[in-house]
């Protein structure tokens, strides 16, 4: 007897895009959509709250207007989601074993290079980056 093997897979090809609408019966144009998380305190961006639909709470969001948002801190991720023109375009996915919300362990993991993860994870350091501060050190030699 042969065990059948069960191929996971990959988180890629799980990623959904959606439209974020205008919340229903807000006048003052507010988005239905509320997101968390961000480099800031070490997470990927994610739905906290979609009461206008079209996100789920909890997926994690790859893309917004179709600007790559992994890495960004949440004041970022915030900016580009209130400056894209209604509605969003969103692409989000459900965090699993591969693709978690901690931003941290996703870092720290080996992937072959040139892969999907590998690339993605390439991309979260550029954005990264953009809020590094560089710094000059002075020796005291004294």
């Amino acid at each position: 007897m042969s065990k059948a093997t069960v191929k996971k897979l990959h988180w890629r090809s799980k990623v959904q895009e959606s439209f974020v609408p205008l919340s229903a019966g807000v006048s003052s144009g507010e988005l239905g959509l509320a997101i968390g998380g961000g480099a800031d305190y070490g997470e990927f961006p994610f739905v906290t709250a979609a009461p206008g639909g079209g996100a789920t709470v909890g997926d994690i969001i790859l893309e917004i207007g179709g600007t790559p948002v992994l890495g960004m801190t949440l004041g970022d991720v915030r900016g580009v989601l209130n400056s894209c023109p209604h509605p969003i375009r969103i692409k989000t996915v459900s965090p699993g074993s591969s693709l978690c919300k901690d931003l941290r362990l996703y870092l720290s993991k080996c992937f072959t290079p040139g892969s999907v993860d590998s690339q993605l994870q390439q991309l979260i350091r550029e954005n990264l980056y953009l809020r590094a501060v560089p710094c000059k050190m002075h020796l005291n030699t004294h």
